[in-house]
């Protein structure tokens, strides 16, 4: 009988990109496995249609954080009841977290594996019933993943890692609209925002490093953006001089210049950061979907160790200027930073020689060397 598996990554974005791995050496392995994938909605814009994914289940998150307890007697019950009903024999808890493993609990899954250690945190560690100590060596959180699947006799090896990312037909189609035909001039996509404020580089920073590459040579720079995200593409042209954001356009403005993305879907970004040159970026999900497509990336990491959870792949470079301390225990990681790697200390000449040697390694020395 054809395994059937369960991966549990029910977010954030980048965090379910690094689990993509575990699909691809699952479905490679056992290319008859019945795979299933438990995520949470904002997910669900990644995975949905996904040709490696036998069926998708979504969390209905909002639901669960506006009140627990009675939304477990509704939608929480119904996705019980539609998970153990694919009868799923092992889940794979990627997450590590009580809410995660009790999701491999509530499939009735035989096999659930987890994390053990400082991996497991909250209850995770009793609620799976095999864990994973990853080897010291697999420091990324890519590989720390993948170490998930030894219990299942699965071992992969640095050269066998795969990113299985999905770009829609119709999110390609999009892509075409905004960006036309307009191939001659090379496209770098910069993302101002992240999801915490500690993981954003000065908004003024990315429009001053537009200019200095635009002063270089004609590069046709789009700024990626996301609900309330505006006024960091506003900063971010006003550093550069450049005309002001109008964000009900629908399409790229053709010819060499900074401009605010036309409004995308998650896929639909894939798609456009796909055709580009070099995105640029900090520690947010469409960072690690660049590195997840293997384009020429430059991260500037903070609060998180970039060994760790910086964008994973020899195409993509990270700065950092130390190993960062954990957050003190009393302290919310989401806002505290060690001042150390405060992304305000990282200046714009170091992300533009970043930016030279990636465009001269991967796009030839035209793209990126100087008059």
């Amino acid at each position: 009988m054809a395994p059937r598996v369960l991966i549990i990554r029910l977010s954030a974005l980048g965090d379910i990109l690094h689990a993509l791995p575990l699909l691809d050496a699952l479905k490679r392995q056992w290319p008859d496995a019945f795979i299933g994938w438990l995520t949470e909605p904002a997910g669900a814009g990644l995975l949905d249609g996904h040709p490696l994914i036998d069926r998708l289940h979504v969390v209905p998150r909002r639901e669960w954080k506006a009140n627990r307890w009675r939304a477990l007697r509704g939608p929480l019950r119904a996705l019980a009841r539609d998970l153990r009903s694919q009868h799923y024999d092992t889940a794979i808890d990627a997450q590590g977290l009580t809410k995660s493993a009790l999701w491999g609990l509530a499939a009735r899954a035989p096999r659930r594996i987890g994390f053990a250690g400082r991996e497991s945190r909250e209850l995770a560690g009793l609620l799976n019933n095999e864990r994973v100590l990853p080897a010291p060596d697999r420091l990324h959180v890519v590989e720390r993943n993948l170490a998930l699947l030894q219990p299942l006799g699965i071992q992969v090896r640095s050269n066998e890692i795969h990113f299985p990312v999905h770009i829609p037909a119709a999110a390609r189609t999009r892509a075409d609209c905004i960006l036309g035909e307009d191939e001659a001039i090379p496209l770098i996509v910069m993302n101002p925002g992240a999801g915490w404020a500690t993981k954003i580089w000065p908004p003024e920073c990315y429009g001053q490093l537009a200019r200095r590459l635009l002063e270089e040579r004609p590069f046709r720079i789009a700024l990626a953006w996301g609900p309330g995200e505006e006024p960091l593409v506003r900063a971010a042209l006003a550093a550069a001089q450049a005309p002001p954001a109008d964000f009900t356009l629908d399409t790229l403005p053709a010819g060499p210049g900074l401009s605010p993305l036309p409004a995308t879907e998650f896929p639909e970004l894939a798609a456009v950061i796909e055709r580009a040159t070099l995105f640029v970026g900090g520690d947010t999900g469409p960072t690690h979907l660049a590195a997840a497509l293997a384009k020429p990336t430059v991260a500037m990491m903070g609060p998180l160790d970039a060994r760790r959870n910086g964008p994973y792949g020899p195409g993509s470079v990270t700065i950092q200027h130390a190993v960062p301390r954990r957050a003190p225990w009393w302290a919310n990681h989401r806002k505290w930073c060690d001042p150390r790697t405060d992304l305000r200390r990282v200046t714009v000449d170091e992300v533009l020689a970043a930016c030279r040697a990636m465009l001269d390694r991967y796009a030839g020395p035209a793209a990126g060397a100087s008059p």
